[in-house]
């Protein structure tokens, strides 16, 4: 499989040694015992061992030994009594010392039943067999190179007690110099080595406990590379192991059965197993196997069935054994102890790895830096890419390069999307349909959003993207958008693009807008089609289209005509209208639709969301429509429209928008089920009514409505009320009142907001003549009532304390407050009388507070007039130098008239650990206060202190002056107490 070979450039760095091991040995002595036994063992490993029976006769021996010996990483060489008579041993052993020497090759020596000293110095038979040498001319170079080779780390066989631990231990000691080799073989593997530390850390390698691995990704981010990697540096640690390559592909060539068959024979040593060989998983094989301890890799395993029918359990595997498990799917990895996610390559190891692989070195070629890093920039990171399309471009032209990059903006590479494709292969229809939905149309939005779109195509949305997620097709952003790979999205592209590829209006989706404006201009749809796209932005000049453009497009679902501006300098235009909407429309979006209604035939009873903004529509259509499905309506910007459909018949409807439809004079929505009416900007609007007891969020900002009905009062779920702006306002009621600007909210009003028990956000801006606030409702989190210049200060203040007391109470607080995210915001010039801590500074310190029941602390900030749109407010709290607490909040007023009162809550439980002093006081607590924008005029602080039924704010100083006593709550200044 491609992947296997995704970042290898190993050609060129791997070593050119032929052999691992060279064994030098007198045959009579050792050949057809140890020195048998240790060749296999070595096999057994996969090791490369040269012994010399594997010698063609009638080769020219001594220059072949000589070549081998220079082609291996490794001499053993084993001394035993009679090997310093031949002097082809010798001369062996004076060619190894000398590649030692200027090869760097690995010399390890094993006296065999023989005393060590008499190889180093040759006495006892060596001193004998020089005898017979005397007067060769390379005698004096074979006692120096015995000398030096008996002085290096050696094996003694007279220290073991059986010969099979001699043969472990040297076997081990191979394994272990031959790992410290051969990373150096895998300098092509590029950005691979820091993934070692962190996968071997997952395995533990070296514990006796059995570990399952997953190496998850997405198809050709190098999964297999990585595994295979691991495996040839760690499988030499185990007593036995087996890569079963490519699951999924040799799985569906020769069936589940024989892969594991091939699995248990590798495992148990049969090295010559085939698929169709016999071979029975009995209980004595599981048996064997549970007594060795093994490293497997199962290579691209594409469903849970597969795992399990390879390895049904994994507690048959013996102690301290490791399995590997690549797979794109994360589902199948239930059984695994950790899985590892592998991630595409930074841009700069994938520069180096596209280099390596065009020109053999780490960097671009002079002349090609440049368009090297558009190719790379193409790939991003994803190492089959670099390979694949480093191998295509190869020694070409650079003007070829340039045409196969241009090329490329059109059709995707055949190579990278037919590996990339199967992953898509392996989705069920509804799954596919998703995948390319979200390729197609909505990369980069939010997940939720998407989901409901989805849900309204009747695809099962929820767990199909889960699916999606798991297969590595796409990735949620932290913001919780969709996203996904560009090489997987040109796939998606590609999938579509094949359903047709002469006839764009053929295919099930259209997206490109070449492609959408020739389709809607030469009217080209057809049947086919479920999904268009067109962006306003991008046209050139207007676009006018016939009345049946749509006509034969009947099966479309999806239908979005936007921009991202609500500027457009082009439109798309109808002079001789619309004749007619496809019936099976389920999400129709169309900014800027040009027409006062859609066509009167059209059927609106599969419709789910309605998006038209900064239309002309007058009205949508005449009579009741039977919006069974119908969830939301947008028509923001419509200044035009007069009126809205019946919705009585809208079962689901959830949202409305008619934000800015300035011609609306009175809205009636009589739908159950609605939580959310914007009627934010509609200036002409003095009526409205709104059934729904599932309302959580009203704005009448900027209307010109003079009262609210009574019927809103007992909205219980209403969370959020906008009433800024609302300059005609005359009060919270429908009673009959005298015509002008709001200045009272009458005691009915105030028992009317108190009763709203849901309400957290209430929006009062701009009410210039309102002088009063009622009792605020418990649950309420934010006031905003800028630039309300009439409200009194000091009794309006009073009020918002009283509230936030109220709130933090416990049995208060389970039931109403859901955050610390407290916000009051009022007109005021300076910090209420009854705080005791306050300056005109920017920071104070409090010299010492009692400790028991502070609950936390009030700020009372006075921001000076100006804007403060994404403005920052903030306070650091240190104890003795130290920083113990920071609070930080993001403003949102565009205009302030005057100066601000702010109010908000720090809790103590924020805070960091608050050394005690004295007992039960805390010292010298330090507030520093700061904005990015406003000035802060003054500052107030109130500590809070309470029990489980009632609290107390503390406003005097005096308190802190006193003895410390039990009567110190005595001196303080109480707003109010709850029981």
């Amino acid at each position: 499989m491609v992947d296997q070979q995704i970042i290898g450039v190993v050609a060129s760095v791997v070593s050119s040694k032929r052999y691992d091991v060279f064994l030098s040995f007198r045959g009579e002595d050792t050949r057809k015992k140890f020195t048998s036994h240790l060749y296999d063992a070595l096999k057994q490993k996969e090791v490369e061992t040269f012994i010399d029976y594997r010698l063609e006769k009638g080769e020219e021996i001594s220059t072949t030994l000589t070549q081998v010996i220079e082609d291996s990483h490794i001499s053993i060489v084993i001394f035993s009594e009679n090997y310093a008579s031949s002097k082809w041993c010798l001369g062996e052993l004076s060619k190894i010392m000398e590649c030692k020497k200027e090869k760097g090759q690995i010399v390890i020596p094993v006296f065999y039943d023989i005393d060590p000293s008499h190889v180093r110095k040759q006495t006892g038979s060596y001193e004998k067999f020089f005898v017979t040498h005397k007067g060769e001319p390379m005698c004096n170079k074979w006692k120096a190179a015995l000398t030096e080779a008996a002085n290096l780390a050696a094996y003694d066989s007279q220290t073991y007690r059986v010969e099979s631990e001699l043969i472990k231990d040297i076997v081990e000691d191979v394994l272990q110099k031959m790992a410290a080799i051969y990373p150096n073989c895998h300098k092509g593997l590029v950005g691979i080595e820091e993934k070692y530390e962190k996968i071997e850390s997952l395995l533990k390698v070296g514990s006796n406990e059995v570990k399952i691995l997953g190496i998850w990704g997405m198809g050709g981010i190098g999964k297999t590379s990585l595994a295979r990697a691991l495996y040839e540096k760690l499988s030499g640690e185990f007593e036995g192991h087996c890569f079963l390559e490519n699951v999924r592909e040799e799985s569906d060539k020769h069936g589940e059965k024989a892969l594991r068959n091939k699995l248990f024979s590798e495992l148990l040593g049969n090295k010559n197993h085939c698929y169709d060989a016999g071979f029975s998983v009995t209980q004595f094989v599981l048996s064997r196997l549970g007594r060795k301890k093994v490293f497997v890799v199962l290579d691209d395993v594409a469903t849970s069935e597969q795992l399990e029918n390879l390895i049904e359990d994994f507690d048959f595997l013996g102690l301290g054994s490791r399995v590997i498990v690549t797979s794109r799917n994360k589902q199948i990895f239930s059984q695994v102890d950790k899985i590892y996610e592998v991630k595409e390559l930074s841009f700069h190891h994938s520069l180096q790895l596209f280099s390596l692989t065009v020109f053999r070195e780490k960097q671009p070629k002079h002349g090609y830096e440049e368009v090297s890093r558009r190719a790379t920039f193409y790939c991003k990171g994803v190492p089959l890419a670099l390979k694949v399309l480093g191998a295509s471009l190869g020694s070409r032209s650079k003007a070829a390069w340039e045409c196969e990059l241009r090329k490329l903006q059109k059709f995707p590479n055949k190579k990278i999307h037919s590996v990339l494709k199967l992953s898509y292969d392996g989705l069920d229809h509804s799954q596919k349909d998703i995948f390319l939905d979200i390729a197609c149309f909505f990369r980069g939005n939010q997940r939720d959003r998407v989901t409901n779109i989805l849900e309204a195509f009747d695809f099962s949305a929820i767990s199909g993207i889960e699916v999606l997620l798991d297969r590595a097709l796409i990735t949620i952003s932290g913001a919780n958008q969709l996203e996904m790979h560009d090489l997987i999205q040109e796939m998606g592209w590609e999938v579509v693009h094949q359903e047709c590829i002469k006839d764009p209006g053929r295919r099930t989706r259209l997206w490109k807008h070449e492609e959408v404006h020739d389709v809607f201009k030469y009217n080209r749809g057809s049947e086919v089609t479920e999904g268009i796209i067109l962006d306003l932005s991008k046209l050139i000049e207007d676009l006018y289209l016939s009345s049946d453009f749509l006509a034969k497009m009947s099966n479309v679902r999806f239908f979005k005509i936007h921009s991202w501006s609500k500027f457009n300098i082009f439109n798309v235009y109808l002079p001789n209208g619309l004749n007619t909407l496809s019936h099976k429309m389920r999400y129709l979006h169309w900014d800027g639709f040009c027409l006062e209604s859609l066509p009167s035939n059209f059927c609106a009873e599969q419709l789910v969301e309605l998006c038209m903004r900064c239309t002309k529509l007058k009205k949508l259509w005449d009579g009741v429509q039977n919006l069974v499905n119908l969830k939301t309506i947008d028509l923001w910007g419509s200044r035009d429209l007069i009126e809205i459909p019946d919705l009585s018949k809208a079962k689901k409807l959830e949202n409305v928008s008619l934000c800015y439809c300035e011609s609306l004079c009175q809205v009636q929505v009589h739908s159950k089920s609605l939580r959310v009416l914007n009627l934010y900007g509609c200036s002409s609007l003095r009526k409205f009514s709104v059934t729904s007891e599932e309302l959580t969020r009203l704005s009448l900002a900027f209307t010109a409505i003079c009262s609210i009905p009574s019927s809103i009062w007992h909205k219980r779920k209403l969370q959020a009320l906008n009433l800024t702006g609302c300059c005609n306002l005359q009060e919270l009621t429908d009673e009959p009142r005298i015509y002008g600007s709001l200045t009272v909210l009458a005691s009915n009003a105030a028992e009317n907001i108190k009763s709203l028990s849901t309400l957290r956000m209430l929006w009062l801006d701009d009410c210039k003549k309102l002088v009063s606030l009622p009792m605020l409702p418990p649950s309420l989190e934010k006031l905003s009532a800028s630039n309300c210049t009439s409200l009194d200060s000091y009794m309006t203040q009073r009020l918002v304390l009283q509230h936030m007391l109220q709130s933090r109470i416990p049995y208060l607080r389970k039931h109403y407050l859901r955050c610390y995210d407290e916000e009051y915001l009022l007109p005021g010039e300076h910090v209420s009388d009854e705080c005791g801590f306050h300056t005109t500074g920017s920071s104070m310190t409090i010299p010492c507070l009692w400790k028991t029941e502070l609950y936390g602390f009030i700020y009372c900030i006075i921001l000076s007039k100006g804007s403060l749109l994404l403005s920052e407010v903030s306070c650091s709290v240190y104890q003795d130098g130290i920083r113990v607490g920071r609070f930080q909040r993001l403003l949102e007023y565009e205009s302030l008239t005057s100066n601000h009162v702010l109010y908000m809550y720090h809790d103590i439980n924020e805070f960091d650990t608050i050394t005690e002093v004295h007992g039960h006081f805390f010292s010298n607590i330090t507030f520093i206060f700061e904005t990015s924008e406003a000035s802060i005029q003054e500052f107030g602080i109130f500590p809070i202190y309470g029990s489980e039924s009632e609290l107390k704010l503390v406003g005097s100083r005096e308190v802190f002056e006193s003895k410390f006593s039990t009567q110190i709550f005595k001196s303080t200044t109480y707003l109010d107490k709850y029981a």
